[in-house]
């Protein structure tokens, strides 16, 4: 006879087994970007909106480089542009940290603390993720621009 906590352990097993893992795929182009809600650094409710962006920005802080702010506070705005900040890998005490020096940007930058929704996003070592978006929220360009000037020609080539 089998005892119960083995029978337990294998029921489990197989529903561990054949149970599908959710997990969202990578995103690429021609995968519609939308649905997204998330929080600004000073906790406002963003709501992502097609047609309302061309550009999403994604950064993870340590991993893009150094990158000087723009000097104009309304520049993604102006540009169509909105920054996401990736958190989601760091300890309590760095996410502390850093949502404080976010706190005091002149501009909208969009905190990620989600490591599923962070995971779609395709990275590259040293520099940022850009998606660029058509009016339907489609994803037609998928780059990684260096921080500084090459993120800047691309978003907006001329003010180079």
């Amino acid at each position: 006879m089998i005892s119960r906590s083995w029978a337990v352990g294998l029921i489990a097993g197989l529903l561990l087994v054949a149970v599908p893992r959710v997990r969202a795929d990578v995103y690429r182009v021609g995968d519609q970007f939308g649905g997204f809600k998330g929080v600004d650094q000073h906790g406002k409710e963003f709501v992502f909106e097609p047609g309302s962006w061309r550009f999403i920005i994604f950064e993870t802080p340590g991993e893009s480089g150094e990158a000087a702010p723009p000097k104009d506070p309304e520049w993604f705005d102006k540009n169509r542009a909105v920054m996401m900040v990736n958190i989601s890998e760091f300890s309590s005490f760095k996410k502390r940290i850093a949502r404080g020096r976010l706190e005091s940007k002149p501009f909208r930058l969009i905190v990620i603390d989600d490591k599923d929704l962070a995971g779609r996003f395709p990275r590259q070592q040293g520099k940022f993720t850009v998606l660029q978006l058509d009016d339907k929220g489609v994803i037609t360009a998928i780059s990684h621009p260096a921080p500084g000037k090459e993120l800047q020609a691309l978003i907006a080539p001329e003010t180079k």
